[in-house]
């Protein structure tokens, strides 16, 4: 059953080299999460040993036999991690720790769940160490603690039951549950940076709804994402079917079945329903640019589609602050979405988020309207229109495509119009056109005059004004407008003119 494990990382003898350089009387235990993803026959990215002895020795050893970075990460509790690139060019992370106790059977037990808690001595791959009877929980999809003081003793694992009960489709037992509501303020202790990797371990996760479902519903996000709080039971009346909280998980349910259909690779089954079937006859033939669109990363840690999903969470984060009632008592949240950036990139502040990550994440929240806007203007989008949309969001432009399917698909549910919907897909597809068939046309033309030659020809000192009269020229030059160097010169005097008269 456990004979794979000799080839786990194709082409690189891992555990051999570890036998190998062992000590004499060194123990080596493969534990936690590896052990876990065989038994649930998945595919797994990290390693965890469990060793005595030196600790770090063996791993600096190990790092130069197989040509892997190495990297001490608590010397004092002697743990290191290894980074590894096998052949298929997979990164895998191979962490090394002191053995916790005097046995693997105490360092098992001071894990968090039981699923967590199997390990197997290098020595023996054939034979499990199960001392929780962890196995027959993964058989039976249930999540159950370690130990009473499991979530005392490090409250983070309240984040991360959330995470892995929504990640692995397990259900948390009663007394678990108990523990883990009791230790929720415990989280106010741990570091913020520990509970947003987990948050967008979260998010970044094939289960994202289930995940963030069960968080709030137990409480676990309310110190780490408070303005959420704000959006419960706010109601916002038609063409909404739904509260504001409750649509903002409609929201990211939408969301990650669009990436779903659009994004990874086809699977006829989640493009069945009639409102995904269309959006993919109508995107479709971008999966590839937007596949690898979204395998950038603004940081290594995080995925843009954890991020986008971070985002539609926030969306509508200000509707509770700028909520007004007409006289016939219809709800109105005017400006939200540039009340919002304020909220949201605060928050990602907070969260230790990069600045890249929180500039991004204001031009989602503060766009995320524009789609809808432009759908009800004309069937046809403007070169000029197309231009500046581009101009305002950059690559944020292509994310914003998906937050806006998504948010139009949860406002309306299954009562949404099939001409407002092919409407929206309509403007996506000529965004998306825009931006990956006529960028250099449409978006990014070759300038026709330069700012040395403005001043030189319109008699003007370097300034702002010379800035604008570009960024003008080139947006003229982008809807058609102007085609030659002549044209470029006559736009620009006029439009100096205008300005001087004004």
């Amino acid at each position: 059953m456990i004979s794979p494990l000799e080839q786990i990382i194709p082409g690189i003898p891992v555990l051999e080299s570890l036998r190998q350089l062992a000590g004499e009387d060194q123990q080596i235990y493969l534990v936690g999460g590896m052990v876990r993803d065989q038994l649930m026959q998945q595919q797994g990215h990290d390693l965890d040993f469990a060793v005595t002895g030196d600790v770090l020795r063996l791993a600096r050893k190990t790092a130069d036999q197989l040509g892997a970075a190495f990297y001490v990460m608590d010397a004092e509790r002697q743990t290191a991690r290894l980074i590894l690139h096998s052949p298929d060019s997979r990164r895998w992370l191979l962490d090394f720790s002191a053995l916790r106790g005097n046995t693997i059977q105490a360092d098992l037990f001071a894990r968090d769940f039981t699923i967590n808690a199997i390990a197997i001595d290098l020595r023996a791959l054939n034979r499990l160490i199960d001392p929780l009877n962890g196995a027959q929980d993964i058989k039976d999809h249930i999540l159950r603690m370690c130990a009473p003081t499991a979530f005392s003793d490090d409250p983070l694992r309240v984040v991360r039951a959330v995470r892995q009960s929504a990640e692995f489709g397990m259900r948390m037992t009663p007394d678990t549950i108990a523990a883990l509501k009791k230790a929720i303020y415990g989280l106010e202790q741990v570091s913020v940076e520990r509970q947003r990797d987990e948050l967008f371990r979260i998010l970044d996760g094939e289960q994202a709804l289930a995940g963030l479902r069960t968080g709030f519903t137990l409480g676990v996000f309310r110190s780490l994402l408070p303005e959420m709080e704000t959006l419960v039971g706010l109601e916002q009346g038609p063409p909404h079917l739904l509260n504001a909280f409750e649509h903002t998980l409609a929201l990211i349910s939408a969301l990650e079945t669009l990436y779903s259909v659009l994004v990874e690779p086809y699977k006829e089954e989640k493009g069945s329903n009639l409102t995904y079937g269309q959006a993919v006859m109508e995107l479709g033939r971008y999966r590839e640019q937007l596949a690898a669109h979204f395998n950038q990363k603004l940081n290594p840690e995080r995925s843009l589609r954890g991020l986008l999903l971070f985002a539609g969470l926030y969306h509508d984060i200000a509707k509770p602050l700028t909520r007004s009632v007409d006289l016939d008592g219809r709800s109105r949240f005017l400006d939200h979405e540039n009340v919002g950036v304020a909220i949201v990139t605060s928050r990602a502040r907070a969260l230790a988020l990069s600045t890249e990550e929180v500039d991004r994440l204001g031009l989602h929240v503060r766009h995320h309207m524009r789609i809808h806007h432009l759908a009800k203007t004309s069937p046809q989008v403007s070169r000029k229109a197309l231009y500046r949309y581009f101009h305002d969001l950059g690559e944020a432009g292509v994310e914003v495509v998906l937050l806006a399917m998504a948010d139009l698909i949860a406002t309306y549910g299954v009562t949404i119009n099939p001409e407002r919907w092919q409407a929206e897909l309509s403007v996506c597809r000529q965004l998306l056109d825009a931006w990956y068939d006529h960028r250099e046309e449409y978006l990014q033309p070759a300038r026709l005059l330069d700012g040395s030659e403005l001043m030189l020809e319109l008699d003007l000192s370097p300034g702002p004004q010379v800035g604008a009269l570009l960024d003008a020229l080139r947006e003229a030059q982008a809807a058609g407008l102007v085609t030659t160097r002549n044209e470029a010169l006559e736009f620009a005097r006029e439009r100096l003119t205008t300005q001087n008269e004004g």
